[in-house]
């Protein structure tokens, strides 16, 4: 038997050996016969003395355990722990619409910005739209004084992006576009904002920047250019895969979950009148029904039965039933498909509190009581799940 011959026969079994391997390894030492509390109880133990006369060792406690912060009160508590969420950030929600609250518009985009900004240059150039400065860290692209026609926001938007502005003697005003990429109140999520500036031509006005305010002069003219920004980004966001290294520096959270042993908080780092349309709309793509709301007193009167089981995972499809009769429904579904055999089990309150520039979520059954701690984090975790 040649070496050839030999090598062919064996291989599949040294596969078989480190698949028989890993699942030993997988098991823990529970699987040899140690208690994983052993582990748990296991205390520090002395450095070793080293005799001045040798050398010295510098030591690094490669493994330090830190101080456990047991905001939920749960220590000294058994609990089993089942499989984790799937990580996933669409949920019933467009990956890229555009929002809007009385005049501010922006693009939300569900992918990060680190992956937004290299569509975003292409756009620009794309649509001649000639950049003066671009910082990805900041997130920050500017334009340059682009003269177009006067007229309705297709007329100027049409002659800005047709490469000819200047050479086109009806050109009677200037433009400039300020344009900003946040990171989103979703983890793995953007916004775009605008923001549009225009002066006779020929104004006297300072060529590296503007009078940036926060509002546009011309907002029919900001919403066409976000709606051909988003329609371009629909079209091309998952074309190739780009990333921008500088953009990673995006980041932030603007929405987060402080656990307490009796009062969990949802906060986010907006605005009152946008948190109250995210909550609103994140109640609606989570599916939870809302049965009354007051905008005066800042509170959501909301049904929610913590007992509806999620969407099987990827090993409860793997190793489940099949049957389609099984019960729908995962995270907040709180409804099968007939929503007249299903009661709603518990009423809840959510309360919104404004907090200099943040806003705060909280959970009750009542004005006067708290919610069950455990329960009120979880239906606060699907709202910022949904959120955006």
């Amino acid at each position: 038997m040649n070496t050839q011959f030999r090598q062919s026969i064996m291989m599949p079994f040294r596969g078989l050996t480190i698949i028989v391997l890993a699942s030993v390894f997988t098991q823990g030492c529970s699987w040899l016969g140690v208690d994983d509390d052993v582990y748990l109880k296991a205390g520090s133990v002395p450095r070793t003395t080293i005799p001045e006369t040798l050398d010295q060792p510098i030591y690094d406690d490669a493994m330090s355990i830190p101080a456990v912060d047991d905001a939920r009160g749960i220590g000294g508590q058994k609990l089993e722990l089942g499989l984790p969420e799937p990580l996933s950030t669409a949920f019933g929600v467009e990956q890229i619409v555009i929002k809007r609250i009385g005049d501010n518009r922006w693009v939300f985009i569900d992918t990060p910005p680190a992956a937004v900004w290299p569509r975003i240059r292409q756009f620009w150039e794309a649509n001649n739209l000639e950049v003066q400065t671009a910082d990805p860290r900041r997130g920050i692209i500017e334009s340059t004084w682009l003269a177009s026609r006067e007229g309705d926001a297709d007329t100027i938007y049409a002659s800005l992006v047709s490469g000819v502005a200047w050479a086109d003697p009806g050109s009677t005003v200037q433009n400039k576009f300020r344009l900003t990429i946040e990171p989103g109140i979703r983890n793995g999520s953007c916004e775009v904002f605008i923001e549009h500036k225009q002066v006779p031509l020929g104004a006297p006005v300072r060529q590296d920047t503007a009078n940036w305010n926060g509002g546009s002069d011309d907002e029919l003219l900001e919403n066409k250019v976000l709606s051909e920004m988003a329609y371009y980004l629909g079209e091309n966001i998952n074309r190739s895969i780009a990333v921008s290294r500088e953009a990673m520096n995006i980041r932030g959270k603007r929405a987060e979950i402080i656990p307490d042993k009796e009062k969990p908080v949802l906060k986010y780092k907006l605005s009152f009148d946008r948190a109250w349309a995210t909550v609103n709309d994140a109640l609606d793509n989570a599916r939870i029904n809302v049965d009354d709301l007051d905008r005066d007193t800042a509170v959501f009167y909301v049904f929610y039965d913590d007992t509806i089981q999620q969407e099987p995972g990827f090993f409860g499809r793997m190793f489940g039933s099949d049957d389609d009769d099984r019960e729908p429904g995962f995270f907040g579904k709180l409804f099968s498909g007939d929503e007249t055999s299903a009661v709603p089990a518990n009423k809840y309150l959510l309360f919104l509190e404004e907090h200099e520039r943040e806003v705060y979520v909280t959970v009750k059954k009542d004005a006067d009581t708290l919610a069950d701690p455990f329960i009120a984090e979880r239906l606060l975790k699907i709202i910022k799940e949904y959120s955006s």
